[in-house]
């Protein structure tokens, strides 16, 4: 397979490789490069030229197509967080555990962009009975952006959550700010479901899982010595969370430290903002990311 793939997409700036059992495309040009697996069409690596990277993945990430990668971006649909009616279903859908077929690469000095399709088969019919087509587009120029277009392909509407459940590398997650998210409401699973106002600019005290609703705009995780700036469109729902060192400690693929490098803020439509999707109909969602210096 990966002999297929490398014929069919040599060019400049384009390199196919395998990494334990997992088959992996780099995108480089003037402006950074970016690593995607085609095991749930996740982004595994986004480094801006001159810059360091912006993606955490796990230390203790599999490789061996066994579950999803822990970290990158991972696509969650068509549903976000627990089934809402059948708890025996994966958390965040079957997208992410789904082997995507890479359709086409388009190599540049100045944009790269790859596409991959996920369309349905036994496993997901199994889990969910709608009639489907995504597509995922990324793009690599002077910012990466991760574009998921959702179509309806069968008779009957389909009511949807998703999230690109962007993980960033940060330098300390602890008193890390998120800006631009202050006036929102919220729900917080954390404490217990509760609800209420982002009254203040949010300072993140792991562990947090807070879902911001009618979040149109971008926000920006104030590192230590850079701005990760996180924009979006076709998103009501901005997720900002870390499991914290007790959460950690029940995933097997995260070290019980790393919580600290780590920090999700994730393009989503979710609780409040789920979305229906009618027969022959399209949604698109983008998430855009850019990294830049502290001013």
């Amino acid at each position: 397979m990966i002999d297929q793939l490398q014929r069919r997409f040599r060019q400049p700036g384009v390199r196919l490789f395998e990494r334990d059992r997992l088959v992996m495309l780099e995108l480089s040009n003037a402006y950074g490069s970016t690593v995607i697996t085609t095991l749930g069409a996740t982004v595994l690596s986004y480094i801006p030229a001159g810059g360091k990277e912006v993606i955490w993945v796990s230390e203790s990430a599999r490789f061996d197509g066994s579950k999803p990668v822990r970290g990158g971006i991972p696509v969650c649909w068509p549903w976000f967080g627990p089934h809402p009616d059948d708890s025996a279903l994966p958390a965040h859908g079957f997208a992410r555990s789904e082997d995507w077929e890479l359709i086409a690469v388009s190599g540049g000095t100045q944009e790269s962009r790859a596409t991959f399709r996920l369309e349905p088969n036994e496993r997901t019919q199994s889990m969910w009975p709608g009639t489907f087509r995504l597509q995922l587009d990324i793009t690599l120029g002077r910012q990466l952006q991760v574009q998921l277009q959702a179509t309806n392909l069968g008779a009957t509407p389909w009511r949807v959550s998703e999230a690109l459940h962007s993980y960033f590398r940060v330098d300390e997650a602890r008193g890390i700010g998120v800006g631009d998210l202050d006036g929102l409401g919220y729900w917080d699973k954390q404490q217990g479901g509760v609800r209420g106002i982002q009254e203040q600019p949010l300072r993140v005290d792991p562990p947090i899982d807070r879902v911001f609703f009618g979040h149109r705009g971008e926000a920006v995780i104030h590192d230590r010595d850079r701005d990760i700036r996180v924009g979006k469109d076709g998103s009501e729902t901005t997720v900002v969370w870390n499991p914290g060192p007790e959460g950690a400690r029940g995933f097997d693929d995260i070290p019980d430290d790393a919580w600290s490098q780590m920090l999700c803020v994730e393009t989503a439509n979710a609780l409040d903002n789920r979305y229906t999707l009618a027969p022959g109909q399209t949604h698109v969602m983008t998430t855009s990311i850019s990294s830049s210096p502290c001013r």
